[in-house]
């Protein structure tokens, strides 16, 4: 095919149109939280930003059981289900989750009662470990009808209410987050944002989830709902959603770590200037999450329906994403140091050289897009789980060691390490079992 015709291929393919509905919600909704995140920056100066930024990477990481883990574990089952017309497995599967969710909300739930404590050994400051405890409830909340809400969308292929609730609930947490800041509450007032906006996104989610139910009856009511999450067993989509969600939790540890173990040798000021570097980083690459979104139901759909064409699609998906990634990274790094100057001020400029040195790490970050889907839709999470543990168990005596001699730009090579060798070697394990397969 020409030019011409490759582009129209892609225009009129179901999901191109599906993945570009998506990323313009997504990036829609991160821009917006981008801008707030931008004026709390401003409000806050580095200091109180730097303790908001140690206190979210706490709640990230003691809420890992209970994020995206879970919801990426039941779409894949729900996509099977869904393609095969099954609402008694429908049933169960979302009956399932509730249960499981539910004992995952519990023990996280317990152990925030330990972050003060943990906050005072690692930082010196406790009151750290009391607003990522408030986090943590917030997203223990939003942890059941967001979920089941989002996932229904997802497998039913209802894009366009994905993509509004992606956004509602981005932009009411962040929203709610700047008006208390505003007021006068600082960092408090930036964390209980977030416990507001998720008690409402709750509430939200379930007239969503019982509106949708009224127009595919596939999904159980909310009686049943209940009666299935009493009844089901846990033993038999535990192993399956518990490799999932260990897997993907595995990328949120990624995020999440690098900001708290800068915290443990630099001030709070210091982890500022490298938390915005690696989230204005970040936010060039959330164009390329809703390709993950939907790849998690593509490609188990696709290996029922052609496991021929797994292959050449993970692969050409891959190198398309990779392609991405430099030009966003680039595009980034060119305006980055205009784009902190006006938005976020003088007192953030220390930022723009740490972006800069993230160019490698935002340049390869695509070849991973589609690393977590293809792993869950062949059933061989575990494989990735030991990848990612053997590099974090190297890299993160490592990146103690870098950030301890070298500072913020060991933070740099830390993160650039852990994810550029964590998805070459993911990419061409995969690759070739696909491969000897087809």
């Amino acid at each position: 095919m020409n030019l011409k015709e490759r582009f129209l291929y892609f225009y009129r393919h179901r999901f191109t149109q599906q993945t570009a509905t998506l990323q313009a919600g997504s990036f829609g909704g991160t821009i917006i939280q981008a801008v707030i995140g931008i004026i709390i920056a401003r409000i806050l100066q580095p200091e109180l930003l730097g303790i908001y930024s140690l206190a979210f990477g706490l709640a990230a990481m003691t809420s890992l059981i209970i994020g995206a883990g879970i919801q990426e574990a039941v779409s894949s089952l729900l996509g099977r289900a869904y393609v095969q017309k099954d609402k008694a497995e429908t049933e169960n599967i979302i009956g399932f989750m509730f249960k499981i969710t539910f004992f995952a909300a519990v023990i996280v739930l317990v152990f925030s009662f330990f972050l003060p404590d943990i906050a005072g050994r690692l930082y010196g400051n406790s009151v750290i470990g009391v607003y990522a405890a408030i986090i943590v409830v917030a997203v223990t909340l939003s942890s059941f009808f967001f979920t089941l809400a989002y996932s229904a969308f997802q497998v039913t292929g209802r894009i366009k209410s994905l993509t509004y609730l992606i956004v509602t609930d981005q932009s009411l947490r962040s929203g709610l987050s700047l008006a208390l800041v505003i007021t006068g509450f600082g960092v408090l007032g930036a964390v209980s944002g977030h416990l507001i906006g998720a008690l409402i996104i709750f509430i939200s989610s379930v007239l969503l989830f019982k509106n949708l139910r009224r127009r595919d009856f596939i999904f159980p009511g909310l009686r049943r709902l209940i009666i299935s999450t009493k009844n089901v067993g846990v033993k038999k989509y535990f192993r399956f959603t518990f490799w999932v969600a260990l897997d993907r939790n595995m990328g949120n540890l990624y995020m999440a770590l690098p900001v708290i173990l800068t915290g443990v040798y630099v001030t709070a000021s210091e982890v500022s200037f490298f938390r915005l570097a690696f989230g204005y980083v970040n936010l060039a690459l959330s164009l390329l999450g809703p390709i993950s979104v939907l790849l998690n139901v593509e490609f188990p759909k696709l290996q029922i329906e052609n496991r021929e064409k797994l292959a050449k699609n993970f692969k050409r998906v891959s190198l398309y994403s990779l392609g991405l990634s430099v030009l966003l990274t680039v595009a980034a790094i060119i305006i980055s140091p205009f784009a902190f100057k006006i938005l976020y001020g003088e007192n953030f400029l220390p930022s723009v050289p740490y972006v800069v040195g993230l160019i490698i790490y935002g340049a390869l970050y695509g070849i991973g897009v589609g690393l977590g889907p293809m792993w869950r839709a062949i059933d061989s999470v575990k494989v990735s789980i030991i990848i990612n543990l053997i590099i974090l168990g190297a890299g993160i005596p490592l990146g103690l060691w870098l950030i301890k001699n070298y500072g913020l730009w060991g933070s740099v090579a830390m993160v650039t390490i852990w994810f550029t060798v964590s998805h070459f070697i993911s990419f061409i394990y995969l690759l070739r079992k696909l491969n000897s397969k087809s």
